[in-house]
């Protein structure tokens, strides 16, 4: 659920409906409760869009896609609270099993706390309910690089998405995995594409890490960053230890910076 109908209402029509369901003559449905949250949602107002979900699940305690607005408002919020929006996105998988949609938004909540083993979980029951979603198999990939240090799963996934998806990241995604296999040519494969985009302050961090021998060396099932927002990497501390034994990447006085904070999804 991306919260989409908020283009589509004139914002008179859409200040009347979200501010004033009770002014209808005749009880709103469910479905009418459920899109004005939508539209509350999208326009972030949080504590209106609870407040019609709260309303649709009264109206029908197992329609699943209220729960899911739920989770994905408590995701929203500016400290989203992300064991809430767990706890609201595993409701309406119980309730429906199959609701592809929330598995989506529970492995990504999954994935920016840092649980990058439920999140694979959550990403693969999703591409089995419904195979061929480039965003989850892209979400996949990074949840295998940066969460666990799997570069083969990782490159196998981001292969997959390249014919659907115009996004040079998934270059600098392949060539970070590359490096941390040791496959120097390889990463130099990616530079070269990430160059065709004219991309070059990534290509030049691949580059130079390449030309400087600089290795990763997480292992398989660590992360390569941390799944917390603000806090460094792993690849970053690496680095910085790197720096202050005199390593300088020679296209700027702070040596390379390879930042890969919080969630790529």
């Amino acid at each position: 659920m991306i919260f989409p109908w908020r283009r589509f209402i004139a914002p008179t029509v859409f200040l009347f409906l979200v501010s004033s369901p009770s002014s209808f003559a005749a009880p709103m449905s469910k479905e009418q409760l459920f899109q004005l949250a939508t539209i509350a949602a999208s326009d972030a107002q949080f504590d209106r869009a609870i407040e019609l979900f709260q309303k649709v699940i009264e109206l029908d305690p197992k329609f699943a896609p209220a729960y899911n607005g739920l989770g994905l408002v408590h995701q929203s919020f500016e400290q989203g609270d992300m064991n809430e929006a767990v706890r609201y996105f595993k409701i309406a998988i119980e309730l429906a099993p199959d609701y592809n949609e929330s598995w989506n938004n529970l492995g990504r909540a999954y994935y920016a706390r840092g649980l990058f083993a439920d999140a694979e979980k959550a990403f693969l029951k999703s591409l089995q309910i419904k195979p061929d979603q480039v965003d989850i198999e892209l979400a996949l990939a990074w949840d295998y690089l940066l969460g666990q240090s799997r570069p083969d799963d990782a490159i196998a996934h981001f292969n997959k998405v390249l014919p659907f998806k115009d996004d040079p990241m998934i270059y600098y995604g392949i060539g970070l995995a590359q490096l941390l296999k040791g496959d120097r040519f390889k990463v130099l494969d990616a530079v070269t594409h990430l160059r065709r985009y004219q991309r070059e302050d990534s290509a030049a961090k691949l580059e130079t890490m390449v030309r400087e021998n600089v290795r990763l060396t997480s292992k398989p099932g660590s992360p390569l960053v941390t799944g917390e927002r603000g806090q460094e990497s792993l690849f970053d501390q690496e680095l910085k230890a790197l720096e202050q034994n005199g390593f300088s990447s020679g296209h700027s006085k702070e040596g390379i910076k390879v930042r890969l904070k919080g969630p790529l999804l």
